[in-house]
């Protein structure tokens, strides 16, 4: 029987997902619908995601609120100790993402936060045990793609 990876998204991957048909965090969200990929989000992606939709690409909002009602992932929100406890090494903006991916033992984070997290990556593995990487990345690591 083969093993469904899960993936923690950034909200970045889910912006980019609904703001784009095409593309790799596209990809992810189908292997997904596909059931060869299992999805975890949090409370703070999904607001996260739907302000920066409003802000930039009103437009997108209905396809937004479509994608969350439908597609299947596991919903994991961390405590507010665990945060705290990951910006020892993740600064405080985006500590939420690592410490709910942490409360959800999910050891893939898909992100395109250079700045933060592509960035930080060796030291949130180091730390956590969490690869953080681009959805390509991802795809090509579970032989997706």
């Amino acid at each position: 029987m083969r093993t469904i990876r899960k993936v923690f998204l950034d909200s970045s991957v889910l912006f980019t997902a609904v703001y784009s048909s095409r593309g790799f965090a596209n990809d992810l969200l189908l292997y997904a619908q596909r059931g060869r990929v299992g999805l975890v989000l949090s409370d703070f992606v999904l607001v996260e995601t739907e302000r920066n939709l409003e802000k930039s690409a009103p437009w997108a909002v209905p396809a937004f609120v479509y994608i969350r009602s439908n597609l299947t992932y596991r919903l994991r929100n961390p405590s507010q100790r665990l945060i705290v406890d990951t910006e020892r090494v993740v600064v405080t903006k985006d500590a939420p993402i690592i410490a709910a991916a942490r409360s959800a033992h999910v050891k893939l984070v898909a992100t395109y936060d250079r700045k933060h997290l592509l960035s930080n990556r060796q030291a949130i593995l180091d730390a956590f045990g969490i690869t953080v990487a681009t959805p390509d990345d991802i795809l090509t690591t579970l032989r997706l793609r």
